[in-house]
């Protein structure tokens, strides 16, 4: 049973091609797309580190520079209250939007002496990060996670005092669209594995599994089983109309094979009566015939014998009965094969067979001969059409035509009888009893000529063959 929801959106074999090829390359893209941004994220954090250290630095030197100033001009003073009067907020000033940046100065005891930003108070300033490495008045950084991006602290030491400054900046506000992409590429990256892999489960249920149930089917079907293909092996839409193709040609086959056995069996049982009606007209005609000419030729001996008188009589009968005799053998081996067609061609035996049906024959094109077998299923074709006009269709009017073109050669029989449905399959054919016409078919078919039947009720009918001209290799 086919759900609804996948039947609307992956239900065509061209969105299953477009996801199979598309899919990979995307999942690729993704999987490049995330190693460049690692490799960028790590250079912009090696920047920022950079950034900020030479920043920590400038500011403390400024800050040295600004102190240095101070107790020039007022003279040597304890620095336990110069920090109150130096200007500190014009000095550590950072212009990023957004962006909070915390400046911290502390003395040789952790003593806050100035803050800017988001900073503990002075009972838990200690185990902020970075204060315990910044009191040993050495320059660095260090990079903390505690915060939801990460943070840079760096800290340098106040010369000419014992004050160090520390600045604490999350580092994404030089990279904050490509860590915002980061964050959101492993959801990308999960929905496009989970995508794949419903597409890989879609395509072996509903393209590969279907296919090699369609195959079996088709195994089984050229085993004899023609019902292998009428239940639906489900799929999508190409697969399903597959399917229904290779059902219709199975049903095509199965009537096909019906309809020949049919004619096979009509052709055995015309045979059969064929050969009875020989046997009988042989019997009764021929044997016959036979038994007299031994009669008189008895007679004609004894009429020599007693002085013959009566002999010339009875060797004019003789003769008669003899070129009667010959007559009836021409007659029989005439039905059997047309000695017309080998001795004198197509052409007269064509005009044979029109006089003897009593039609018009017409010849059309430059003639030229065909190929034994050829000619001798033009002539079965024509002899057919001709015989149904003349003993079923009642047609006062039959044409024979042969028409030979650049193309190939056209015979047609036409006649204006009471015509007739033409059946539209091999199985009406049979059903109907046309074995004639179903004989003509299948000797088209054998040339690989076209053969085509046109009548409609009361208005005649048509047999028209058309054999193409032979391809040269």
């Amino acid at each position: 049973m086919r759900h609804p929801r996948i039947a609307v959106s992956l239900h065509g074999l061209h969105a299953q091609v477009l996801l199979w090829t598309v899919l990979p390359v995307t999942l690729l893209m993704i999987v490049y797309s995330l190693s460049a941004v690692q490799s960028h994220q790590n250079s912009m954090r090696a920047l920022a580190i950079e950034e900020k250290t030479r920043l920590v630095s400038a500011y403390a030197q400024t800050i040295a520079l600004e102190l240095e100033i101070y107790q020039l001009r007022q003279g040597a003073q304890s620095l336990s209250a110069v920090h109150t009067v130096l200007p500190l907020d014009d000095i550590l000033q950072m212009q990023h939007p957004h962006v909070m940046t915390s400046f911290v100065l502390l003395d040789e005891a952790g003593n806050i002496l100035f803050m800017r930003g988001d900073v503990p108070d002075q009972t838990s300033i200690l185990a902020w990060d970075g204060v315990e490495q910044a009191l040993t008045r050495n320059a660095g950084y260090l990079f903390t996670s505690h915060s939801e991006h990460g943070d840079i602290v760096a800290y340098a030491p106040v010369e000419n005092s014992t004050w160090v400054l520390l600045i604490r900046e999350p580092w994404h506000s030089l990279s904050d669209p490509l860590i915002r992409f980061e964050q959101v590429m492993p959801v990308i990256l999960l929905t496009a594995v989970t995508v794949s892999l419903l597409i890989l489960f879609f395509g072996l249920r509903y393209i590969v599994r279907p296919l090699q149930d369609l195959g079996a089917r088709v195994s089984n079907f050229g085993r004899g089983n023609f019902q292998a293909l009428s239940s639906p092996v489900g799929g999508v839409k190409e697969i399903e109309d597959l399917q229904f193709a290779l059902s219709d040609m199975a049903a095509r086959v199965q009537t096909y094979q019906g309809a020949l056995h049919n004619y096979l069996g009509a052709v055995t049982r015309t045979q059969e009566e064929e050969r009875a009606r020989l046997a009988r007209e042989l019997h009764d005609e021929t044997v016959q015939t036979l038994i007299a000419l031994g009669h008189k030729a008895q007679m004609a001996q004894r009429s020599y014998q007693r002085g013959g008188e009566h002999t010339d009589t009875l060797l004019h009968d003789l003769r008669q009965m003899i070129a009667q005799a010959i007559e009836e053998v021409r007659r029989f081996s005439q039905a059997l094969r047309p000695v017309y067609l080998e001795e004198l061609g197509l052409l007269a035996a064509l005009q044979i067979l029109a006089r003897e049906a009593k039609a018009e024959f017409h010849i059309e094109g430059k003639q030229h001969h065909l190929e034994s077998q050829k000619e001798t299923i033009l002539y079965r074709v024509a002899q057919e059409a001709l015989n149904n006009a003349l003993y079923h269709s009642q047609a006062t009017n039959i044409k024979l035509r042969l028409v030979f073109e650049t193309q190939g050669v056209l015979l047609r029989v036409e006649d204006d009888g009471v015509g007739f449905a033409v059946p539209t399959s091999y199985a009406l054919f049979t059903q109907q009893g046309h074995f004639g016409m179903m004989g003509m078919y299948e000797r088209a078919l054998q040339i690989n000529a076209q053969l085509d039947v046109i009548s409609t009720p009361g208005q005649g009918t048509s047999v028209q063959l058309i054999l193409p001209v032979a391809k040269q290799s």
